[in-house]
């Protein structure tokens, strides 16, 4: 079977088409977000390294009233366990894992989001 110059071309696209999706995909896997930020008050109150979220762990958080927060953080990412505030929308957050995403408590002035050196997926969104 002889292939013609076409066919050539054709299989050299294909394997760089591929080449590219696989270093990407290698790329995006593997590069590490630093640090999971938890701000309360506009101050940092903790930081973890990603590294330690290996083993599942709780910050639990009390304010004045007798009003707390309950952070769960592990390698899959971050979310609100329990919360007393009136809406409780940062518990319907749910997940968070990546560069860019935030959980954020407005009556406990709370903010969680991930730190590091990749870029978010979404840079700006206008409606």
């Amino acid at each position: 079977m002889k292939f013609k110059k076409g066919d050539i071309i054709i299989a050299v696209i294909l394997i760089a088409a591929v080449g590219f999706w696989l270093y990407n995909s290698y790329v995006s896997n593997n590069t590490a977000v630093s640090n999971l930020v938890i701000e309360v008050d506009g101050n940092t109150y903790k930081k973890i390294p990603t590294r330690e979220l290996k083993k599942e762990q709780l910050v639990h958080i009390d304010f004045e009233n007798n009003k707390h927060i309950d952070i769960i953080a592990n390698e899959n990412g971050a979310w609100i366990k329990d919360v007393v505030c009136p809406d409780k929308l940062c518990q319907k957050t749910g997940v968070i894992n990546k560069v860019g995403q935030n959980i954020v408590c407005l009556p406990n002035r709370v903010v969680i989001y991930f730190e590091g050196d990749e870029e978010p997926l979404v840079d700006n969104v206008a409606y």
